[in-house]
């Protein structure tokens, strides 16, 4: 029979207190805030309002520095794929 390990340095305190702590769910963990299983830090009424047309324009200003990322690395890899053609050629 295997015997127990004991420990001569655990005298038992506590470092950590861990029980308030949940765990969020690995599939669906937004999902849990929206119904209020946690608590909510800050409320709705903090968060900054913004009208109709900055949120357009802020959309657009992401879109647009997404695009010009992504022309970025279409443009290399059609450099590239130009390269390699020209040397295997």
């Amino acid at each position: 029979m295997k015997q127990q390990k004991t420990y001569d340095d655990d005298d038992g305190r506590t470092i950590a207190d861990m029980s308030g702590v949940r765990r969020d769910s690995m599939f669906l963990p937004r999902s849990l805030k929206k119904f209020g299983t946690f608590s909510q830090q800050e409320t709705d009424d903090d968060a900054p309002q913004y009208t109709d047309e900055q949120r357009r324009s802020a959309v657009g200003g992401a879109l647009t520095a997404a695009l010009i990322i992504a022309g970025v690395f279409i443009g290399a890899g059609a450099i590239v794929i130009a390269l390699l053609t020209l040397i295997w050629h």
